[in-house]
């Protein structure tokens, strides 16, 4: 008996006191989780399941948004994704900032409605008097402007479509009104003695517990999440409406961004590429002009020599027929030599200019593409603008393959215009021209009167007059055949650089075309859902 008195009998009462205690705390389970003032007192979405006519629901608890949230911010997005009803809650009893209302927005991504609570605060003793408890709103006298400010601002930022409702809630006085068992008994745990404190001074002053529970509005937002509840299916389907309006609405806007930049990109890389064609064309005009002007001096060289050799033969070897048509043959043979190297020169020198200027004016063409892709790229990072597109991909040049275009050009002058096909006939011409002439000297040497030095001066103007006939002859020729090659050289840069860079711009507008005609299309279908019926898609 002594050691069950005295060993055993204490640590036996103080268990059955503790049982006792427990016994009485079992149903004191409220408030735990109620807020203590503390910021960032909900650090993690916390997940609380309710049923309602026979249907499981889940309520999100969400840390709070103001002040600096960042390192919350996945979790809030996590949790308003899955939500078909947003509860904003604001308890600084004044207008909320409107940051805060672009923060919803931002979190909401026009995914779910919002309900605003505006939380008011009170102690018992703002509830005295009789006159204090006969309406929430007119109690607290900033309660209204409040409500209707909070609201204001709501559909300023989201639009009066995803803000459901606006309500006044004194939550302790309602939290403090319903936290009984059936037994009547307080069920707030026993750690919380702040809240078990209120619970007792708002009795003292409202008649009943339903009496605190009305005056909180309580009952307002429990209609609210019973409504909510009861239309959930349709709620649900509406909401998954709105993603997709929303989801639509977002790839059209990054399309028209998208397409915006295209074209931007595309009309200052039009400019340069008119430029390049510009350049191309008037360069070639000018070696064009130089190219002819060269031909026609080789030409006249070529002539004017053969008239000074000519009328020297007459002179030199009057007396001697043979002698005059060996020498004038000679000088023939030579400056028919000469020209025809000359004008290969020229030729030559013609298709060389052509080709640096062309690959130099495509080269800057390829640069200046470069710098306007870049600064579009520059432009982009500064505003923070996402889906970068490269202004080359749809403009692109292949040296390699204008390199072999341009030898393709060379080639073709060479080969399509070369001396024999440029003088078909120069040596039955000139054949012509030195049988004329000694046909005339012929003519010359059986007119002896007058003197021998008359006779002379007179073969030689008919040898002169010859020449010039067929020179006038052989220059209209000559005219045609440069104006032909020149023709078919302007019309292989055309056909090829030129018309290249053409197509060029034509695919970035045929681009632009692309995203006009498929922002068109998903604006058609986002019309299509958004005339559907509430609730349904």
């Amino acid at each position: 008996m002594s050691e069950l008195v005295s060993d055993r009998l204490p640590t036996l009462l103080k268990q059955q006191k503790e049982l006792e205690r427990l016994q009485r705390c079992a149903g004191q389970v409220d408030g735990e989780i109620v807020g203590t003032g503390q910021a960032d007192f909900t650090q993690d979405n916390v997940i609380y399941q309710f049923t309602h006519q026979g249907k499981n629901f889940h309520l999100i608890d969400v840390p709070g948004i103001e002040g600096n949230e960042s390192k919350y911010e996945s979790m809030v997005q996590a949790a308003i994704a899955k939500a078909h009803l947003v509860f904003y809650v604001n308890g600084t009893n004044k207008k909320p900032e409107a940051e805060t209302a672009r923060k919803i927005k931002h979190y909401l991504n026009r995914d779910a409605k919002v309900y605003a609570i505006c939380n008011l605060r009170g102690k018992a003793d703002s509830y005295e008097f009789d006159s204090d408890r006969e309406s929430l709103e007119r109690t607290h006298k900033d309660a209204v402007a409040t409500r209707d400010q909070t609201r204001e601002v709501l559909e300023d930022i989201l639009g009066a479509e995803l803000v459901s409702g606006c309500q006044s809630l004194q939550g302790l006085l309602g939290f403090t009104g319903v936290a009984f068992d059936e037994r009547g008994l307080t069920s707030i745990h026993p750690d919380r003695t702040d809240l078990l404190k209120s619970q007792r001074a708002y009795k003292q002053d409202f008649v009943s517990q339903q009496a605190m529970r009305s005056f909180s509005q309580l009952d307002q937002l429990h209609q609210v999440i019973g409504n909510g509840c009861a239309n959930f299916e349709v709620d649900i389907v509406e909401s998954n409406k709105r993603k997709v309006l929303r989801l639509l609405q977002d790839t059209i806007a990054d399309l028209q961004r998208q397409r915006d930049e295209h074209q931007a990109v595309c009309a200052r890389i039009g400019v340069e590429v008119l430029e390049c064609q510009e350049v191309i064309r008037k360069s070639f005009q000018e070696q064009a002009s130089s190219f002819t002007s060269k031909r026609n001096s080789a030409l006249d060289r070529f002539f004017n020599d053969l008239t000074s050799a000519a009328r020297e033969a007459v002179e030199v070897h009057f007396s001697d027929k043979d002698d005059v048509e060996r020498v004038i043959q000679r000088h023939v043979s030579d400056g028919q030599a000469k020209l025809s190297e000359r004008l290969e020169e020229i030729q030559e020198q013609l298709l060389e200019d052509l080709s640096q200027t062309i690959e130099r004016a495509v080269k800057r063409l390829h640069e200046n593409a470069e710098r306007v892709s870049f600064q579009q790229r520059l432009s982009d990072a500064a505003n923070s603008s996402i889906s970068l597109s490269s202004a080359m991909d749809s403009i692109s040049f292949n040296f390699s393959d204008m390199g072999s275009f341009l030898l393709s050009v060379g080639g073709y002058a060479l080969s399509g215009f070369g001396i024999g096909t440029v003088f078909p006939g120069i040596g039955n011409i000139v054949g012509a021209i030195v049988g004329g002439l000694f046909g005339l000297f012929a003519a010359g040497l059986s007119y002896l009167f007058g003197g021998r030095g008359k006779k002379i001066a007179e073969a030689q103007e008919q040898v002169a007059k010859a020449i010039k006939a067929e020179r006038e002859n052989v220059t209209k020729t000559f005219k045609r055949d440069t104006e032909e090659m020149l023709a078919k050289i302007k019309d292989k840069i055309e056909g090829s650089v030129l018309s290249q860079l053409t197509d060029e711009r034509r695919k970035m507008a045929d681009v632009t075309r692309l995203f006009d005609e498929k922002i068109a299309s998903i604006q058609a279908l986002k019309d299509e859902v958004g005339d559907r019926p509430y609730g349904t898609i």
